[in-house]
């Protein structure tokens, strides 16, 4: 297993979120995700999945993940092109990230993707990725179900 050094912009594309004002939306099957998470749900996507989505305004440093089709908002940086890279893994490599490292100074402070895709990274090969994210995805379960248990404790 070897790690090499790339800029984030040569494992993923991260874009733009999409325009898409609450009364415009109608429910429906489809995720719909702000720069703080799923926000609701609309009757149509506006990307495939997998998709891994973050805050480009507002709730910096956020990273999300959809295995489903959804609609990302423009308050997000979202990106479905992995460049050859497993989908979780990226997930997971993007909430490691300085994101406040790359903030805009403006009035309303935001991400500049162009600014992020230069963000060094390493990463290993493509099976080490998997198994890597395969892991923390367990460990991602448990914590829900421990977090449904105290609930259920508590209650």
């Amino acid at each position: 297993m070897s790690w090499t050094q790339k800029t984030l912009g040569e494992i993923v594309n991260l874009k733009r979120g999409f325009d898409l004002p609450s009364s415009c939306r109608v429910d429906g099957p489809y995720p719909v995700f702000s720069s703080s998470g799923q926000t609701g749900t609309h009757s149509e996507a506006a990307v495939k999945g997998p998709c891994v989505i973050t805050g480009r305004y507002g709730t910096i440093g956020q990273v999300f993940y959809s295995d489903a089709a959804c609609w990302p908002l423009n308050t997000s940086l979202y990106s479905t092109e992995f460049k050859g890279n497993d989908p979780k893994f990226v997930y997971y490599l993007l909430k490691t990230l300085p994101w406040r490292d790359y903030l805009t100074a403006s009035a309303v402070p935001g991400i500049n993707r162009n600014h992020v895709h230069l963000c060094p990274v390493c990463v290993p090969d493509y099976e080490t990725q998997t198994a890597i994210s395969g892991v923390l995805g367990l460990l991602d379960n448990k914590i829900e179900l421990n977090t449904q248990l105290n609930g259920y404790l508590a209650a």
